[in-house]
């Protein structure tokens, strides 16, 4: 279990626990579970049932590169023959800003001062093409339940004009998920998360991210995000939290 000391309306300070089972009921106002094991009704609390896809790493490295599909295991092939490396990134901030800078293109929040708080829990990983970062990984680690769960994920894809650039990217990408799952067996972790599903989705975008993990392999879990009460705060509090 990890607990991180977050705020919303970057005023009100919550705990965010993730990996915990069944929530207490005297936390209701003040916590917010991500990815419980529990997965049944808790007074004070509302339940969103959270799908991800997650790898058995304890496994030898054959066994779970097996379930790689053929295009996947292709590209990181081809990611080696490309010259692309990979290594541990121990600056934040040069993530934060490589991450930053990818949101900004989709659209999408930038990191502020909740990520900075998982500091002591996270591992950025990062591959490179021709000297240049080219695609970061930021995990969330709990060293006893030997769990990694991919936080964010961000490329210079859309970035980048050339259509060949493009692929290298793509192929980089594969290969630094490969990568960090034998990263992390080394250090004794067993279970890779990537870091959501979403389930029966509509969303053609969703689709292809879903796709994109399903070439991996893995096993689809249900897990649980646990909201506080009271309701008309709670699609505030999922949307500053989910990760």
């Amino acid at each position: 279990m990890i607990r991180i000391k977050a705020r919303a309306l970057r005023i009100m300070p919550v705990n965010v626990i993730w990996f915990a089972g069944k929530p207490q009921k005297w936390q209701c106002l003040s916590s917010y579970y991500k990815q419980s094991a529990y997965c049944g009704s808790v007074a004070g609390y509302y339940r969103e049932a959270f799908y991800t896809k997650v790898i058995d790493i304890s496994a030898p490295v054959d066994a779970f590169a097996s379930g790689f599909d053929s295009n996947t295991a292709y590209e990181i092939r081809r990611a080696i023959k490309d010259g692309v490396t990979t290594a541990i990134e121990t600056n934040l901030e040069s993530f934060v800003n490589f991450y930053n800078l990818f949101a900004q293109t989709k659209q999408l929040p930038g990191l502020g001062s909740n990520f900075t708080s998982y500091k002591s829990r996270l591992v950025i990983t990062k591959a490179i093409y021709n000297e240049q970062d080219v695609v970061m990984h930021a995990y969330i680690i709990d060293v006893n339940l030997k769990r990694v769960r991919l936080l964010y994920s961000a490329s210079l894809f859309r970035n980048e004009q050339s259509t060949q650039m493009k692929a290298i990217v793509g192929r980089a990408n594969r290969m630094l998920h490969f990568e960090d799952m034998c990263l992390f067996k080394k250090q004794g972790y067993d279970v890779y998360d990537l870091g959501g599903y979403a389930y029966n989705t509509g969303n053609e975008a969703l689709k292809r991210i879903n796709q994109f993990k399903d070439s991996f392999g893995g096993e689809l879990i249900q897990e649980s995000d646990y909201l506080p009460m009271p309701a008309k705060v709670l699609s505030f509090f999922n949307k500053v939290f989910k990760a």
